[in-house]
């Protein structure tokens, strides 16, 4: 009896309380379905295969195929690489939410076999690291060995070596009627001024072995970090293929009796080499790295700095030639300097020459230098404008199409305006820590995972394009006008099709 009665006095608690719950379920099923249904989807491309995905669609030049799929579905896209999510972006604005205020949640790498496992010894140095304490500890090391203070100490030595740059251009150029393709040249001057800073050494010519020998170790390398080498990373049925094929050991071969022999004998000598180097600088300052550790650090400093400043360059090179204009331009700026001073310009002297400058920034943005960069890895879920990114996706931005958006570059976007950038003079290293509708271009990557050795890049460019501006004019060869409207596919850099150009001594 006393049950039924506590029952009759419960009763009205047990409604009113089942009633609060129903209603507070479907409140919150109503938030979830509000959320899906503002969550925008990310546009997928039609041309989608079942398991390979979009992987057979991309072609040749995949930059340019992600390209036209931003034109036809917007800012951002997502795509397949077999079991892979791949998401593409080309709005400025919309990488920077994802990759700097996201930054905690989008500064993951892949783990691929090579460039992960083997090449950093499971993730080790700056580039293909987590973004751990190793890769923190590792990272400001080259900050502190690379800063401008120490870039400084080997301003004569730079400069040094871009008037043997000029000077070899200008000779072999003299020799032949037809023209020459100066990759090689070019080469020869970033990695002599890049091994200068790093090991404290140089090479006397592009036909000295050693210079053949790592030249082609840092070919190989972004060859080895390509797709081609890594479809088992997306799609898992090619373990058999590559076991068969023999992969594994084509990597291990590469990094165990190539890689490491040779920037195992260049560091020990930089120990020894006379002036400072990074080498040295990392041990005297007590940074407590392993061997392994600071091999990892040079070949990525090296490997990646060689690489992209020479495409850089002879891209420039490329463009200057059709616009005579801009050189004679340029050439008056430089003599303008050396009369008031006596001396060519140096880095710090940048300012005065706010035309150069400009056209330099102009010809990065018109001719990005790597198609992707080197891709994000999203650790969490990442919702931004509306769009949710799934953990597990690997993030890139479309550097061809995003610096031609013209959201971004309102003014002429598709064409070369040299003049661009006169009101933004700034040094990339400072922009890129700016606001994102303020930055000049965006090849040197993004928030955590932005470029450490930006300030190098750009002096080493800088003082290049100076000294062969102060002596040449480029014209083209005999068999016309570089087709600077042709690329080729150099896995993480975008190269120019092979050209031939003449460098006349305006001096004459």
């Amino acid at each position: 009896m006393i049950q039924v009665e506590q029952a009759k006095t419960l009763a009205p608690v047990i409604a009113s309380t089942t009633v609060a719950l129903y209603v507070s379920y479907k409140i919150i099923q109503s938030l979830l379905h509000d959320k899906k249904k503002f969550t925008k989807e990310i546009p997928v491309p039609g041309s989608s295969l079942p398991y390979v995905g979009h992987m057979f669609s991309l072609g040749n030049m995949p930059f340019e195929t992600v390209s036209q799929w931003h034109k036809k579905l917007g800012p951002i896209i997502q795509f397949h690489m077999g079991v892979q999510t791949w998401v593409s972006i080309d709005s400025p604005d919309l990488a920077h939410k994802v990759m700097v205020t996201n930054g905690s949640k989008s500064s993951q790498r892949n783990e691929s076999e090579f460039g992960f496992n083997l090449y950093s010894f499971g993730g080790k140095g700056i580039v293909h690291s987590q973004p751990n304490a190793a890769w923190k500890k590792a990272r400001g090391a080259v900050a502190a060995a690379i800063a401008p203070s120490q870039i400084d100490l080997h301003m004569s030595s730079i400069q040094n070596e871009a008037r043997k740059l000029v000077d070899i251009l200008i000779d072999t150029s003299d020799k032949t009627k037809a023209g020459i393709f100066p990759f090689r040249d070019l080469q020869l001057y970033i990695m002599n001024t890049v091994t200068l800073i790093g090991l404290g050494k140089s090479f006397p010519n592009k036909d000295d072995p050693k210079f053949i020998e790592l030249a082609h170790t840092i070919d190989e390398a972004f060859k080895l970090s390509g797709v081609d080498f890594d479809l088992a990373s997306y799609l898992p049925i090619f373990i058999i293929y590559d076991y068969f094929k023999g992969v594994r050991q084509t990597f291990k071969h590469f990094v165990t009796e190539i890689r490491d022999p040779i920037f195992d004998a260049l560091i020990k000598e930089a120990y020894n080499a006379k002036g400072p180097n990074l080498v040295k600088y990392l041990k005297e300052n007590n940074y407590d790295l392993s061997e392994e550790e600071t091999m990892v650090i040079l070949s990525d400093i090296i490997g990646a700095g060689t690489d992209t400043n020479s495409v850089y360059l002879c891209w420039t090179i490329g463009i200057m030639c059709h616009y005579p204009e801009v050189q004679v331009k340029i050439a008056a700026e430089i003599d303008n300097f050396i009369e008031h001073h006596g001396r060519l310009p140096s880095f710090s002297d940048r300012l005065e020459l706010p035309f150069c400058v400009s056209t330099m920034k102009e010809c990065m943005r018109y001719k990005p230098i790597t198609a992707f960069g080197i891709p994000h890895l999203a650790n969490d879920d990442i919702e931004v404008d509306g769009y949710i990114i799934p953990k597990g996706a690997t993030i890139i931005p479309n550097m061809m199409s995003m610096h031609k958006n013209p959201e971004a570059y309102p003014d002429r976007p598709n064409e070369f305006v040299p003049e661009r950038f006169m009101n933004a003079l700034e040094t990339s290293s400072v922009a890129s820590k700016g606001k994102v509708e303020e930055r000049d271009h965006f090849n040197f990557g993004w928030g955590r995972r932005i470029c450490p050795a930006i300030h190098m890049a750009e002096v080493e460019t800088f003082i290049g394009f100076v000294e062969l501006m102060s002596r040449c004019f480029i014209e083209p060869g005999e068999d016309g006008m570089p087709d600077i409207n042709k690329a080729r596919n150099g896995g993480i850099s975008i190269l120019p099709s092979p050209y031939k150009v003449k460098f006349i001594n305006r001096k004459n």
